[in-house]
């Protein structure tokens, strides 16, 4: 068998991206001969050395200032031109659009390209004119675009996408934090866990009322909120509460584990979404999630098998789906244990790097058609 060589550059410096880069840069590992290209500033650069694999360290920024002096730094482009052809690869797999990526097209003009698309519209609130036209221009540059949920098609079609170069590939599961952190489901807890950076998308207001209806219900419920952002808008919600632990800052790596064995299931009250990262955490830990049915993440959970999906924005029937599972603990075992087995198959890394691999052999059909 020829190997592909695949060129795959990641340059996020901290969060999911760098273990969803990982984690598919570990399977497509196993099919072609990979070249993993990522910032001297991740977080998670020890554990990328850690994967045996080839590994490229380019010094990308911390911050705006030093962003703005990179960037219009050409001699470190060229430079990096020159490693990435002399690894003469036969495609540059994007699996996160980054700043850098429409510019490194430009230099690597002669190579195909394939990008992982994961959010195809900018959440509400969250609309930023110069990262959109970031990403249409890496998306218009590529051969292929992958998006991680069938929904979002349209969407990828009305920026002028031939249908014919869109792939649906699912997103991954996330055991890579339970594996990391060793944990071990413990007794039944009656807590209910939201994980994830706090923007006003991600409905914590509908949470904490829903919550409010549930503590009539379970007296002893506890709700944790985990996450980075800013609380400002809820603090008069939380108030008028009880029994909700917040954390409120960046949550390293090897933390996560240390949240998801404190809480019982996972919510995604979310009113606006592409798909969640978070869930396919949860699935690694066997833990059931109750999220929103909105953008994909209906693909992401089997209502009434791996989770409950309600109304966006509705607190009484997100209360009412978290009440049931808080007062069936064999209910939360069993949708745990079905959530879990979702993870290890259609969720695989063999599974969607399978997938990617036809992606981009299709790319190297199409070209040598056109020759």
């Amino acid at each position: 068998m020829i190997f592909l060589k695949i060129a795959l550059i990641y340059l996020g410096r901290k969060g999911g991206g760098s273990i969803y880069s990982i984690e598919i840069a570990k399977a497509l590992s196993k099919k072609s001969d990979v070249l993993v290209v990522i910032s001297k500033q991740s977080e998670n650069i020890n554990e990328w050395h850690k994967t045996g694999l080839n590994v490229l360290e380019v010094d990308t920024y911390n911050d705006i200032k030093s962003m703005m002096l990179s960037t219009m730094n050409i001699k470190k482009f060229l430079n990096l031109k020159k490693k990435i052809l002399n690894f003469r690869p036969d495609v540059l797999y994007y699996p996160m659009i980054h700043t850098w990526t429409p510019i490194i097209n430009m230099f690597i003009k002669q190579v195909p390209k394939i990008v992982t698309l994961h959010d195809p519209k900018p959440h509400k609130g969250e609309e930023n004119i110069i990262l959109e036209k970031i990403s249409n221009m890496s998306i218009k540059q590529a051969d292929r675009i992958v998006i991680l949920s069938s929904i979002f098609k349209e969407t990828v079609l009305d920026l002028g996408i031939d249908p014919d170069r869109i792939d649906v590939i699912p997103h991954g599961e996330f055991s890579y934090y339970a594996r990391k952190n060793n944990t071990t489901k413990k007794e039944f807890k009656n807590t209910i866990l939201f994980f994830g950076r706090i923007s006003k998308y991600k409905g914590i207001e509908v949470l904490l009322k829903a919550f409010k209806i549930i503590k009539q219900d379970v007296k002893d419920a506890k709700l944790l909120i985990v996450g980075s952002g800013d609380m400002t808008d809820y603090k008069e919600l939380i108030g008028k509460l009880r029994d909700i632990e917040i954390t409120n800052r960046w949550i390293k790596d090897d933390e996560v584990g240390n949240f998801f064995s404190k809480a019982d299931f996972l919510v995604v009250p979310y009113i606006d979404a592409s798909q969640s990262g978070v869930i396919p955490t949860a699935y690694g830990f066997s833990m059931p999630v109750v999220a929103s049915r909105i953008g994909g993440i209906p693909e992401q959970v089997d209502d009434g098998k791996t989770g409950f999906l309600v109304k966006p924005g509705d607190e009484n029937e997100l209360a009412e789906k978290c009440i049931e599972l808080l007062n069936n603990p064999d209910l939360i075992i069993e949708m745990g244990q079905n959530a879990y087995k979702k993870a290890c198959n259609e969720m695989s890394w063999e599974h969607v790097s399978n997938l990617l691999m036809e992606s981009i052999r299709k790319i190297k059909d199409e070209r040598r058609t056109k020759i």
